[in-house]
């Protein structure tokens, strides 16, 4: 994916560095997370929160996303660092001591989701095999 520096997207990126750079200390103060402070910040200075009333107030331009794309090369880097953390801390010994939890509660969570879902299609008209199929398939995004 091509990156180019506008204006924009350098603003943006100074927003994102700013934000990381006042969320990891005040979240750590408190014991907790950081993570949890990155997805509350983020969707509050997001285009969609904050972003919004640019148009009223011109100075959230600066401490707002204004513009969506410019960072998700952020983002994609972001998921990929929080993918990486959660296998550091994830052994296998400890998943295999939570093997009931995990795969027990998953799968009876996955068909039952696959259940509702697919009745629910049944209802709206598609036939068995698509809704068994999108049922599956929609049932798989919900446990992720």
């Amino acid at each position: 994916m091509a990156f180019s520096l506008t204006s924009a997207a350098f603003s943006d990126a100074l927003v994102i560095l700013g934000t990381a750079g006042l969320v990891i200390p005040a979240f750590t103060r408190f014991r907790i997370t950081p993570v949890i402070g990155f997805i509350l910040v983020g969707a509050l200075i997001g285009p969609n929160a904050l972003g919004r009333l640019v148009a009223d107030f011109p100075w959230l331009y600066y401490v707002t996303i204004s513009d969506p794309h410019s960072i998700e090369p952020f983002a994609e880097f972001g998921i990929i660092l929080l993918l990486f953390s959660i296998g550091l801390e994830l052994s296998f010994r400890r998943l295999w001591g939570m093997r009931r939890a995990v795969f027990g509660l998953g799968s009876s969570k996955l068909i039952l989701s696959a259940l509702i879902i697919g009745g629910g299609l049944l209802i709206f008209g598609e036939r068995p095999g698509g809704a068994l199929g999108l049922g599956l398939a929609l049932a798989l995004s919900s446990t992720a």
